[in-house]
């Protein structure tokens, strides 16, 4: 915070709770909480560097199984937060009823209590991987896709030299490999392949649920293209809003970590995905409650009838990217690397994909991003 130019958190400002049932096995292949350290740090750090001065309750679990269920119930039966905020998923909706209607239910509680749950719409657009022959399997992630949540889709952003957006389009990202040697996989010498855009690589969660039906507050701002890809019935549309988060324009973190040479220290590092869009939006939002003075909670019906002004309106960019120079072993370029390769990785790539960024409601970027002042006015 310090080195960012943002007030450090301050005593009391920040507090750890451990839901009750979670369990320490550090043997157990299937626990791997310092394999999150990195998600967790961008949680808060995402959070505190848009709201500074709101409190933070980091709830953790030891696994990415059903012990988070158990943790954000934690949050809600004690209501330990009036957001929460929440950057993970399973890919897709098929899933049995026992891991759903629990989980939903706690949902429905939260609304109940005037908690908003905010959850990243996922990193894999609409899980068909840009395969067309995917497109029938489609779907958006789970628990993004309740209708009791607010699912943060991501965008692609440019700043420019003056700090103003110089460009914003829908996150989803297309590959191509610099070709600095000739080889069966990069076969001509100096050029990207294959050609720009590339394949798909990542990209914002969304698309149609298959589950739950159209919820009141997308009634009149959904296109019926959307909430009726799946059949007859106008269903669930994800995502509701979005924010940044592509990785390769993204959000430095800073975080204390051991290296493979044994040195141990603090670094700031690039992270992003729809892991980084939920706490921006999330944080944003409090400001708004506070700047409103009076708990928002669920935030979808208020999202949903605001005027389009309070939104930027994410568009299509085409022939739009960004070159990155890789460390080719992940940590450096030297004794332990082996110098960098090069990747294009194209902004908004929809070759394959069910979901398109359009003018209006769209299922990449939902209703947009917070149109600065005019959001909060």
């Amino acid at each position: 915070s310090t080195n960012r130019g943002i007030a450090p958190l301050k005593l009391g400002q920040f507090s750890q709770v451990v839901a009750p049932g979670t369990y320490n096995r550090p043997q157990n292949p299937r626990q791997d909480p310092q394999g999150w350290s990195g998600e967790q740090t961008l949680d808060i750090e995402a959070v505190h560097g848009m709201a500074p001065d709101a409190k933070i309750v980091y709830v953790g679990a030891p696994n990415n199984y059903r012990d988070l269920d158990a943790a954000l119930n934690k949050v809600v039966d004690g209501h330990l937060a009036d957001m929460v905020t929440n950057s993970y998923g399973f890919p897709g909706e098929g899933l049995p009823t026992g891991f759903i209607k629990p989980f939903n239910d706690i949902l429905i509680q939260a609304a109940a209590e005037g908690i908003g749950v905010y959850f990243s719409s996922g990193d894999a657009a609409d899980e068909t991987g840009g395969d067309p022959a995917n497109a029938a399997f489609a779907t958006p992630d789970w628990p993004a896709s309740s209708p009791w949540v607010t699912a943060v889709g991501g965008t692609s952003i440019g700043i420019d030299q003056s700090n103003n957006i110089a460009l914003e389009t829908g996150w989803e990202s297309g590959t191509s490999s610099y070709c600095s040697t000739s080889t069966k996989a990069c076969p001509t010498l100096g050029e990207w392949y294959p050609a720009p855009p590339g394949d798909f690589y990542y990209g914002s969660g969304g698309g149609t649920s298959r589950l739950f039906a159209q919820p009141d507050y997308q009634v009149g701002v959904v296109p019926a293209s959307m909430s009726k890809a799946n059949g007859s019935t106008p269903m669930r549309v994800v995502p509701d809003v979005s924010a940044i988060a592509d990785p390769n324009t993204g959000f430095l973190i800073g975080q204390t970590q051991t290296f493979p040479d044994g040195s141990v220290k603090y670094s700031e590092y690039r992270l992003g995905g729809t892991s980084l869009a939920s706490p921006i939006f999330a944080g944003l939002m409090a400001n708004l409650q506070q700047h409103l003075g009076r708990t928002i909670g669920f935030a979808n019906p208020l999202l949903y009838t605001a005027t389009p002004s309070a939104f930027h309106d994410i568009l299509h960019i085409d022939q739009a990217g960004v070159v990155r120079a890789n460390f080719t072993k992940g940590i450096d370029a030297g004794p332990l690397g082996n110098g960098y390769s090069y990747v294009f990785r194209s902004f908004d790539f929809t070759t394959g994909l069910t979901i398109h960024t359009v003018p209006g409601y769209d299922d990449v970027t939902g209703l947009g991003t917070i149109n600065g002042v005019n959001f909060f006015k």
